[in-house]
């Protein structure tokens, strides 16, 4: 493991702050990130509105999808694009490009005509649009103290969180005075984003890409790919994705089969946004002072235990309990999660681990609807069994994939802090451990 741009905040040990701590003790340049990131989640409108925007102008139903099917390849390709550039150019630097080229994009389409160059533009936006990710979250590692890492990550979260809410309903306002509105805004808060993140790469405290010879460790993805505890790791994150992602899919068929209705199920998310929103820092605050692989272990079950709960309905209290219990896994892996590929990366490949963590987590989200609608029909129980047979195999792949210190590979990375699955109060030092 890579050491990071800070080790503990307090000299000769690890402590485990608490939010305010946390609040208190991030470092202006982090804040600004933070900002620029809930700025920009909260003018994120155009993967959700694209569709009623482009037929409202002529376009078919089959067309507007294809344009947003377009822009949904691009933000697959625009992570693993910004793990790159993250480490070869810098993290700041990466920001800078991404959002300042995303609101260029946005700001064009409203002036486009032709289906063609609406669909190419849509793939450059989601594109752009997405590098910045695995450059903000390697930030967060590089300029924090390690014993704050899942606190911080918490904290991101609650931004993207509270973006992703508001945003819509701040887009439904927007639509109701002119389509156009919508992506003005989203460039204005691209562009602010970019002007954030430049002032952070012209400051002196900056991380800067690391420099390799030609001759030293290798800093493609392939590297990654080598490290094999973290593809185990990885694979946890895909079967936890195919698993949670049923809240959207199956579960909508079954609250209809029980005999509910929409705003029933619309009732459910409103619960699951509030929990995550009011409730994922406080129970950072404990979580944190678990090993890692047990808090990630733990909230993966809890998804799997409460998916696996909607079997025992039709009654709308069991669907409460179901939905409580895998949100409140939600809330509790998540944050380490979060925080482990920029944890345990190399540090000229922190970028990379980064992005990769979030590509097994769409190919669950695309593969798991399909899955879990299939096993549906077969029989309505049968998807939230085997959801819970998923959540084993996830279980079992994150307790081994984060639980041995990795050994010197070909990837360049120093062995990993003996104690890096031990709680961080341990008198020997800061965890080393604890990225969808």
């Amino acid at each position: 493991m890579s050491s990071t741009g800070q080790k503990s905040s307090k000299p000769g040990g690890a402590g485990h702050p608490s939010v305010l701590q946390t609040l208190r003790g991030i470092p202006g340049p982090i804040w600004l990130v933070l900002i620029g990131m809930l700025v920009n989640r909260l003018g994120n409108f155009l993967q959700i509105y694209l569709v009623l925007y482009l037929t409202a102008k002529g376009f078919s139903a089959t067309e507007a999808g294809l344009a947003l099917g377009a822009y949904g390849v691009g933000s697959v390709i625009g992570v693993l694009v910004g793990g790159s550039a993250s480490d070869r150019i810098g993290y700041a630097w990466t920001i800078v490009g991404s959002m300042a080229l995303a609101g260029l994009g946005t700001l064009s389409l409203p002036h486009l005509g032709s289906l063609p160059l609406m669909i190419a533009v849509a793939a450059f936006i989601g594109l752009m649009a997405q590098m910045y990710r695995p450059a903000s979250s390697a930030l967060l590692v590089e300029r924090t103290p390690e014993d704050h890492h899942v606190m911080v990550f918490a904290v991101y979260r609650m931004a993207f969180n509270l973006g992703t809410t508001v945003g819509p309903l701040l887009g439904a306002l927007l639509i109701s005075y002119s389509y156009d509105l919508i992506f003005y805004l989203e460039a204005a808060a691209q562009l602010m984003f970019a002007a954030f993140a430049l002032m952070l790469a012209r400051s002196a405290n900056t991380a800067r890409p690391v420099e390799h010879d030609a001759k030293g460790p290798s800093r493609s993805y392939v590297a990654v790919l080598r490290d094999s505890r973290y593809m185990l790791f990885l694979l946890a994150l895909f079967l936890n994705a195919v698993v949670y992602i049923q809240h959207t899919s199956a579960l909508p068929l079954q609250i209809k089969a029980d005999g509910h209705g929409v705003a029933f199920y619309s009732s459910l998310l409103s619960l699951n946004a509030l929990m995550v929103i009011s409730l994922e820092l406080l129970f950072t605050k404990y979580v944190q002072r678990l090993p890692g692989r047990m808090a990630v272990a733990l909230g993966v079950g809890l998804v799997g235990a409460g998916m696996n709960l909607y079997v025992a309905g039709p009654s709308m209290a069991m669907y409460v309990v179901a939905t409580v219990v895998w949100t409140a896994g939600e809330i509790i892996g998540t944050p380490t999660a979060s925080a482990w590929p920029g944890r345990v990366a190399p540090e000229h490949l922190r970028g990379r681990y980064i992005a990769a963590s979030a590509f097994p987590m769409q190919i669950g989200y695309a593969i798991g609807p399909v899955l879990g609608v299939a096993a549906w029909q077969a029989s309505s129980a049968s998807v939230w069994w085997l959801s819970g047979l998923l959540t084993v195999g996830a279980v079992a792949a994150a307790l081994v994939g984060m639980s041995v210190p990795r050994a010197d590979t070909d990837t360049g990375a120093a062995p990993a802090d003996e104690q890096a699955d031990e709680p961080a109060e341990r008198p020997s030092g800061p965890v080393a451990a604890d990225t969808p």
